[in-house]
């Protein structure tokens, strides 16, 4: 005879990492890759497009392994892989780009309105141009869920002229531009 506990032992395997939580981060995936792109297209070009791959081959290559890998295809530099064998700068806007879609992705979900985005001085290692697209992603992705706001800390005096307010934290007080 089974065991009183089955229905609460299929019950947990079925809410578990191997059930409902792995059909959701396959679901995701193409969506997620869907909106990088997007925020990636409109905001720098078509010179990146990402794949988001929640599955990959064991080492072995007899079954699939739930996994969370970034690919990016660079149509200028004429190259595919994970997003890891990039530069430091293409890593920082192609991850941005991910970070972004996953709080799209989130505010949607939950069903947030108005809510407001916050970054942490993300845009750091970004030369002036790759700057601008990544002001140009955050004021999209604000538009995709109607954002009331977005704050962004940077100490880069090219990202702040493209802010829309500032306010300075310096040594002397604050202020507002």
């Amino acid at each position: 005879p089974r065991s009183t506990l089955f229905p609460y032992t299929t019950l947990f395997r079925s809410l578990g990492k191997d059930g409902v939580q792995a059909l959701e981060v396959d679901a995701a995936g193409p969506e997620l890759s869907t909106l990088v792109n997007e925020l990636l297209h409109t905001c720098h070009g078509p010179r990146f497009t990402v794949s988001i791959e929640t599955t990959k081959l064991s080492s072995d290559g007899k079954r699939q392994l739930e996994g969370c890998e970034v690919w990016v295809l660079d149509t200028v530099g004429g190259r595919e892989g994970p997003v890891e064998t990039f530069s430091g700068g293409e890593r920082v806007l192609v991850g941005e780009a991910v970070s972004l879609a996953l709080s799209v992705m989130a505010c949607r979900r939950a069903g947030l309105e108005r809510p407001t985005l916050v970054r942490d001085e993300t845009g750091a290692a970004l030369d002036p141009a790759n700057g601008r697209a990544y002001v140009a992603m955050l004021r999209l992705a604000a538009e995709m869920v109607d954002a009331d706001k977005v704050l962004f800390v940077s100490h880069s005096p090219e990202l702040q002229e493209l802010a829309d307010a500032r306010i300075v934290v310096a040594a002397s007080g604050l202020s507002v531009e």
